[in-house]
C-alpha cells in the first residue's frame, strides 16, 4: 500500500489506485495521515470532519467512516483503535513524504561527504515525489495547514541543495534559472542569492554576480535594516578579485540539459547504471516512443563523474538511412579526422586513451555501420564504455540488451500529470480526473511519448473526454507486448494527428522532411510558401502547444520533430503525394543557405553564419544526398562549393568526400568546376596524401573559382602548399606574391588578406622574417578594413610570425589576439597555430611555467583537430622549452623520439633519418611523453 501526500491524496496497491471516497473518508484518512502514525482523539477528528458545529450522532458517523477506510484499506495499513481515538499503522506501508525525507536526508549526507553526484541523484528521485502542493485539497483545513508548510519548506530547501549539486558538479547553467526563481519566491533569503551569485560567476557572468549581491543587499536593507551576513560578503570580495577557485570547470561532454524533469524509472536508471558498470556495451532497446533516449540521458548524467574525459552523446537520426556513421560520431566529440586516416580509424585512434562515456541514440536506420564502429570501440578503447539506442539490438561482441519497458502506472500517471501542468499550470488531479488518467495511461501503454500527446490536450479537453475519445480510437491488432505498444503508440499519434486542423496536419507532416530541424524561415518557405510567415508561426506554436514539434529557443528558435513523429510525418507525406516537391524545397533552399553562408563567412558577421551553418548541418548533408541520389548536379555542384570553410575549420572533412564524387559526374566547363577541384584537392592535403592533392588540382588546369570562393579551396594555393611543405619555399612564393597582385587587382580584400598571409608565411618560413614585413602589415591593415574575424585573426598572425624574435612582446599580443578572433568564431585550425605560436614564443622569451601549460593544451588542440603536421612542429617546442628549463632526461627522450619518427630536432641533427614502422604510433608515444614532461614543469611552480 502507497499513500501519496505531496499533491491531491492518492492511495494505490500493486494493481492501481485504489478508491477511498468520498470528501469525508478522504479527509480522515488525511488527518490520519498527517499524524504519521500516532493516535489522533475521537474528538479531534470529529473537529476535523464537521468544525466546531458536529452533528448529533458524530461519533456514530465517525466510527462508520474509518469502517469504509477499512474496507478500502484492508490489512495493509490497518486502522487501529487505540484510546482515546484512531492511528494508522504505516509498518507494511510507504508514505511519499516519508520517502522525500529521507532521500533529503540521504543527499544531505552525500554532499557533506563530497559525493555530490549521488546528492543530484537522490534530491531528483526526492523532487520527482510532488505532484503538486502538498495535501493539496486540503490547503484551506487547519488539521493540515502546519504539515503542509513544512513540508513545502522542506521543498524548498531540497529545490537549493540540488542547485548547489549542480554548481559543485560544475553544471552551474543548469542551476541558474532554478536559483532565480527561488530568489524571486524567497527574496529575503540569502542562501539562494548566494549560491546564484557563485553559480553566475561559473558561467562567466562576473557582472550579474555582483549585481545578484547588490539587489540582495538592496533587499535586506529595505525590508529587514541589515546587511547581507558573512558568507555572501565573503564571495562578493572574492569575486571581486576573480579568486581562480571560483570559476568552476565544466565537465566535458556535451549532453544537452533537460528541459523538462525526468519522471519514475528509478529501477531502470539503477539496473542500466550498474550494466554499465559490468560491461562495456549496453543497448537500450523498445519500440518508438518509449523514451529509450530520455532514459539515456538520465543515466549518462548520473554516471558522468565516473569518466575523467566526460560523456559525450551522438545523435544519429539526422543521417539518412544506411548511411557511415563515422563523421557523425568525430563531430560528436569535436575532433576531426587525421591525416593518413579514415574517419572511423581516426575516432578509435582518439578514443584509445581516453576515459568517456559515449551516448550513441537512434542506431536503427544505420545499424550495420553503428554496429561496426560500436563494436571495433569496445574492443580497442579499454576505458571507454557505450550506451547506445535502438529499437533492436546491435548485434555487436559484449553487447549487454535492456528492453525500456513501458511506464507503471505510478510513474504514467506522474508523467501526464507534470505535462498536463505545463500546459494548464492549475491543472488538478481530482478524483474524477484520476480515474480517467489511469484509463489514457493505460490505453497507451506507459509510453511516454503517446502520453506527452494525451497530456498536451489538456488546453481544450478533459481527461475524460480524452480518455473516451482514445477509446474510439480502434488499434491496428490485438495483443500484448512490443507489438501491441507499437500499435498503442501508433494510435495515439494518430489520433493527435487527426484532431489538428487541415492546415496543422499540412505543416506537420510538411516538417518531416528536416533531418535536424528548421527555424522558421525555413519552415514556412520548404513546407507552406504559399502562406505567410505569420500564418505558419501560429501554426507552429499550436503544434508546439500540442507537443507535435519541439521548439528549442535561442538567438533564432528552431523546430523539430522528434524521430517517432518525423517517421509517421513521413508516411503520410508519401500518402499525399507531397514527398518530391517537398524534397526539391528542401534542397533549394538549402543550396541558398550554403550560399548565403558561404559569403557571411567572409564578413564581419561570421560569427552568426558559422552558428547558423552548423545549426543546419544535418540537413545540408540531406539537401546533398538527395540531390545526388536524383542526380540533380546543379544544385549538389553549389551546394558542395560553398560550404568547405564552414564544413572543414568547424566539423570535418565528410564535405569533401562529396566535392569528390561530383569530379566524376559534372561537366568540367562548368564554371564551378575549378570550385569543386580545389575542395577536393585541400581534402586529400588534409589527409597528407600530397600526391592525390597535386593530381586533383591539376584538373583545374590553372582555372581560377569564381570570386568569393572558399578560401580553402582554390586548387592553385594547394599546389603551392604541397610546395611549401616539400620544402620548395620559392614556388609557393612565387605563387602567393602573383596571387596578392591578382586580388589586388581586382579589389577582392578577402583574398588578399589570404595570399599577403602565406606571402609572409614562406618569408618566415625562409628565414627571411624580416622580408616578410610589409606583407603581414598590409595583411593586418586591410584584414580590419574587412571586419571578419578570421581575416582579422591571419593578419595578426602573420605579423605576430614576423616579429617573434625582434620583438617578442608585441608578436605575443599578436598571437593572443589572433587565437581569440579565431576561437570566437570556432575556426579551430587558426585558433591552434595561434596558441601554438604563442606557447611557443612563451617557451623562449617568457615564463617557462606558462608556456609549459599551454604547449600541454596545444596537444590536446592538435590531437582533437587532427593536424599530426602541426603537432610534430609543437612537439619540437616542446623540446625546446624542456631544454630551456634544463629538464635534460625529459629533453633527450623526446629528441629521440622525434629523430626516430624522421622529424627535425631543435637540439640537434640526427645521427640517421629515422624510419617507423607506424608513424601514428611514435606520434602517440612522443604526445604522451611531452605531456607528462610539460606537466613536471607546471608542478615545479607549485613545489617551489
Amino acid at each position: 500500500m502507497r499513500f501519496r501526500v505531496l499533491g491531491p491524496l492518492q492511495v494505490e496497491d500493486g494493481s492501481g489506485p485504489v478508491a477511498v471516497g468520498g470528501h469525508k473518508p478522504r479527509t480522515l484518512l488525511a488527518a490520519l495521515l498527517v499524524a504519521h502514525g500516532e493516535v489522533v482523539s475521537a474528538d479531534r477528528l470529529v473537529g476535523v470532519l464537521w468544525g466546531d458545529t458536529p452533528p448529533d450522532g458524530a461519533l456514530t458517523a465517525l466510527r462508520a467512516y474509518v469502517s469504509r477506510l477499512r474496507g478500502a484499506l484492508g490489512d495493509a495499513a490497518p486502522i487501529r483503535h487505540r484510546p482515546p481515538g484512531y492511528g494508522l499503522a504505516l509498518d507494511a506501508a510507504t508514505l511519499d513524504a516519508a520517502e522525500f525525507e529521507q532521500r533529503v536526508r540521504t543527499a544531505r549526507a552525500a554532499a557533506a561527504s563530497g559525493d555530490h553526484a549521488r546528492a543530484l541523484a537522490e534530491l531528483d528521485a526526492a523532487l520527482a515525489l510532488w505532484r503538486g502542493d502538498a495535501l493539496a485539497e486540503f490547503a484551506d483545513e487547519e488539521f493540515a495547514a502546519a504539515e503542509a508548510a513544512r513540508l513545502t519548506e522542506l521543498r524548498t530547501g531540497a529545490t537549493a541543495d540540488r542547485a548547489d549539486a549542480l554548481v559543485e558538479l560544475g553544471r552551474a547553467a543548469e542551476a541558474v534559472p532554478e536559483l532565480e526563481a527561488l530568489v524571486r519566491g524567497h527574496p529575503s533569503w540569502e542562501r539562494p542569492a548566494v549560491s546564484l551569485m557563485r553559480a553566475r560567476y561559473a558561467t562567466g557572468r562576473q557582472a550579474d554576480a555582483l549585481a545578484a549581491f547588490h539587489e540582495l543587499r538592496t533587499r535586506l536593507d529595505d525590508e529587514l535594516g541589515v546587511e547581507p551576513a558573512a558568507p555572501a560578503q565573503a564571495l562578493y570580495r572574492r569575486i571581486l578579485v576573480h579568486d581562480p577557485a571560483l570559476a568552476g570547470t565544466p565537465p566535458p561532454g556535451n549532453l544537452p540539459r533537460r528541459a523538462s524533469g525526468f519522471v519514475g524509472r528509478g529501477r531502470e536508471v539503477e539496473r542500466v547504471l550498474a550494466a554499465l558498470r559490468a560491461g562495456p556495451l549496453v543497448t537500450l532497446t523498445g519500440v518508438g516512443g518509449a523514451g529509450k533516449s530520455r532514459l539515456a540521458v538520465e543515466v549518462a548524467a548520473r554516471d558522468r563523474d565516473r569518466f575523467d574525459d566526460g560523456v559525450w552523446l551522438c545523435e544519429l537520426a539526422g543521417l539518412p538511412e544506411g548511411t557511415p556513421v563515422g563523421h557523425a560520431v568525430a563531430a560528436a566529440l569535436g575532433i576531426r579526422q587525421r591525416s593518413g586516416l579514415s574517419v572511423e580509424q581516426t575516432v578509435l585512434h582518439y578514443l584509445r586513451e581516453r576515459s568517456l562515456l559515449l551516448v550513441v541514440d537512434n542506431c536503427e536506420h544505420v545499424l550495420e555501420h553503428a554496429a561496426r564502429l560500436v563494436g571495433a570501440v569496445v574492443q580497442r578503447c579499454p576505458r571507454v564504455v557505450v550506451l547506445a539506442t535502438s529499437r533492436e539490438p546491435l548485434a555487436a561482441e559484449g553487447e549487454q540488451v535492456w528492453p525500456v519497458p513501458p511506464l507503471p502506472l505510478e510513474d504514467a500517471t506522474a508523467l501526464f500529470v507534470q505535462r498536463a501542468r505545463a500546459a494548464v499550470p492549475d491543472f488538478r488531479l481530482d478524483p474524477a480526473a484520476a480515474d480517467a488518467v489511469t484509463a489514457i495511461v493505460t490505453r497507451l501503454d506507459g509510453l511516454p511519448l503517446g502520453i506527452e500527446l494525451a497530456a498536451a490536450r489538456m488546453r481544450a479537453m478533459s481527461p475524460v473526454e480524452v480518455a473516451r475519445r482514445l477509446e474510439d480510437t480502434p488499434l491496428l491488432g490485438g495483443g500484448r507486448g512490443p507489438v501491441a505498444r507499437h500499435q498503442s503508440l501508433e494510435a495515439a499519434i494518430e489520433w493527435s494527428y487527426r484532431l489538428l486542423p487541415e492546415p496543422e496536419q499540412r505543416l506537420f507532416r510538411g516538417m518531416s522532411v528536416f533531418a535536424g530541424g528548421a527555424d522558421l524561415r525555413a519552415v514556412h518557405r520548404v513546407v507552406d510558401p504559399a502562406a505567410t510567415e505569420d500564418d505558419v508561426l501560429d501554426r507552429l506554436t499550436r503544434l508546439v502547444d500540442r507537443s507535435m514539434v519541439v521548439a528549442r529557443s535561442g538567438v533564432r528558435s528552431r523546430y523539430r520533430l522528434l524521430e517517432t513523429l518525423r517517421a509517421y510525418g513521413r508516411a503520410r507525406t508519401e500518402e499525399a503525394g507531397e514527398d518530391g516537391a517537398l524534397a526539391r524545397r528542401h534542397v533549394a533552399v538549402h543550396v541558398d543557405l550554403a550560399e548565403r553562408a558561404g559569403r557571411g563567412m567572409q564578413s564581419a558577421d561570421e560569427r552568426a553564419w558559422a552558428e547558423e551553418g552548423l545549426a543546419v548541418y544535418d540537413d545540408l548533408r540531406a539537401a546533398f544526398t538527395r540531390a545526388a541520389a536524383d542526380r540533380d548536379w546543379e544544385p549538389a555542384l553549389r551546394l558542395v562549393t560553398a560550404v568547405p570553410e564552414l564544413v572543414h575549420l568547424r566539423v570535418g572533412y565528410e564535405a569533401y568526400a562529396w566535392a569528390e564524387q561530383l569530379l566524376r559526374v559534372v561537366d568540367p566547363g562548368h564554371p564551378l568546376y575549378p570550385a569543386a577541384v580545389g575542395a577536393a584537392a585541400r581534402g586529400a592535403w588534409n589527409r597528407g596524401d600530397f600526391a592525390g592533392a597535386t593530381a586533383t588540382a591539376r584538373l583545374a588546369e590553372g582555372r581560377l573559382p569564381p570570386p568569393g570562393n572558399p578560401r580553402i579551396a582554390y586548387p592553385g594555393d594547394v599546389l603551392a602548399d604541397v610546395a611549401l611543405y616539400q620544402g620548395d619555399v620559392g614556388a609557393a612564393l612565387a605563387h602567393y606574391t602573383a596571387e596578392a597582385e591578382r586580388a589586388r587587382a581586382d579589389g577582392d580584400r578577402i583574398r588578399l588578406v589570404w595570399t599577403l598571409y602565406y606571402v609572409a608565411v614562406c618569408q618566415a618560413v625562409g628565414r627571411t622574417p624580416e622580408r616578410g614585413l610589409a606583407a603581414a602589415r598590409e595583411s593586418l591593415e586591410v584584414a580590419d578594413a574587412t571586419a571578419n574575424p578570421t581575416a582579422r585573426s591571419m593578419g595578426r598572425y602573420a605579423l605576430g610570425l614576423v616579429l617573434k624574435k625582434t620583438d617578442p612582446d608585441r608578436a605575443l599580443a599578436l598571437f593572443d589576439a589572433a587565437g581569440e578572433l579565431a576561437a570566437g568564431v570556432r575556426n579551430f585550425w587558426w585558433q591552434g597555430i595561434a596558441m601554438m605560436e604563442a606557447a611557443a614564443t612563451r617557451a623562449v622569451h617568457g615564463d617557462p611555467v606558462v608556456a609549459a601549460r599551454e604547449l600541454a593544451t596545444v596537444l590536446a588542440h592538435w590531437e582533437r583537430v587532427g593536424d599530426a603536421t602541426q603537432q610534430w612542429l609543437n612537439l619540437r617546442y616542446v623540446a625546446r622549452l624542456l631544454q630551456r628549463v634544463d629538464a635534460a632526461d625529459d629533453a633527450a627522450a623526446l629528441h629521440a623520439c622525434l629523430v626516430a619518427a624522421g622529424k627535425p630536432s631543435p637540439l640537434g641533427p640526427a645521427d640517421g633519418a629515422g624510419h617507423p614502422h607506424d608513424l601514428r604510433a611514435a606520434e602517440a608515444t612522443a604526445v604522451a611523453l611531452a605531456r607528462d614532461a610539460l606537466a613536471r614543469v607546471a608542478a615545479s611552480s607549485v613545489r617551489a
